[in-house]
């Protein structure tokens, strides 16, 4: 999201330092919520000069870090929202923005546990030392781009060195099929994995010839060439039935901070944009090379 470009860097203190308390910095007693939520947004209110962005604290808590809270500030522009993160001190004059990083987890499990990967379209073995998760639009032409390099360079490379998941992120703000072509692809998953294989073929090799108005034919099309039952498959494109599963999806990729196409994750390890074979061979061969 592009309008907090300026608010996005800030690292931000109530005071000076965290001095006398230590980096705990919050040891007395704990301040008044509701006091500590309007310094909060008076803070942002005086150092964040965007015009028309509004605050709102939504929540405070208790939090991992000892004498310290976290609460969660809503910034809004006109229609948009962004959740920030905060962390106060528990006496209500430290504050910082961002998550806390604990230097004994592993990051990149952190991102793998956020990723569902059960009963979701994917090609190759399941104890694969590398998986490969994409967020993609089939509207997308970077998608597209992409797409090629994947089929003909990546996988017909690794082979059953690499799992490959796909998953529906259609950016519905610029792309006005691009959600009902993913669900179009997941009503070709909900008859199989392979039927799920087929639709994402085609809607990437048709992509040039598809609009608004001719997707449902076109989608139609290509299940029938590729065998689906056509009936179904249109009955669950009509009514939407696998939107529910796209949504699910998006809601991941949110999760996971995604906000665009296509992006990848090689092991927890992020990739975004329209990679060159050169790109994910680099991944790759780290992870495959890496011990456990």
């Amino acid at each position: 999201m592009t309008f907090l470009r300026h608010f996005t860097p800030l690292i931000l203190l109530l005071a000076a330092a965290c001095g006398r308390g230590g980096a705990g910095g919050g040891g007395g007693p704990a301040a008044n919520g509701a006091a500590v939520s309007q310094r909060v947004v008076e803070y942002f209110q005086k150092t964040v000069t965007t015009p028309g962005l509004t605050f709102k604290v939504t929540k405070v808590e208790d939090s991992e870090i000892p004498d310290w809270r976290k609460g969660n500030l809503e910034v809004s522009l006109g229609q948009q929202t962004q959740n920030v993160a905060f962390y106060v001190s528990r006496d209500g004059r430290y504050l910082f923005r961002g998550d806390a990083v604990d230097l004994t987890v592993d990051p990149l499990k952190l991102v793998r546990d956020k990723i569902k990967l059960d009963g979701e379209p994917s090609r190759g073995p399941a104890d694969a030392k590398v998986t490969i998760v994409e967020y993609s639009d089939f509207q997308c032409p970077f998608c597209s781009r992409v797409y090629t390099t994947v089929e003909s360079q990546v996988l017909k490379e690794y082979g059953d060195k690499v799992r490959f998941v796909f998953k529906n992120y259609p950016l519905t703000s610029i792309h006005s099929w691009a959600e009902d072509a993913a669900v179009a692809s997941e009503c070709g998953f909900q008859q199989g994995n392979d039927q799920f294989w087929t639709m994402y073929n085609g809607l990437f090799s048709k992509q040039g010839e598809i609009n608004k108005d001719n997707l449902a034919g076109k989608a139609a099309e290509i299940a029938e060439a590729g065998g689906l039952d056509v009936a179904k498959f249109k009955e669950c494109l009509e009514g939407k039935k696998s939107l529910d599963a796209v949504k699910a999806d998006e809601s991941e990729a949110t999760a996971l901070g995604v906000n665009s196409t296509p992006t990848f994750f090689v092991n927890g390890r992020r990739l975004s944009g329209a990679q060159t074979y050169e790109g994910f061979k680099q991944l790759i061969d780290q992870e495959l090379g890496a011990k456990g």
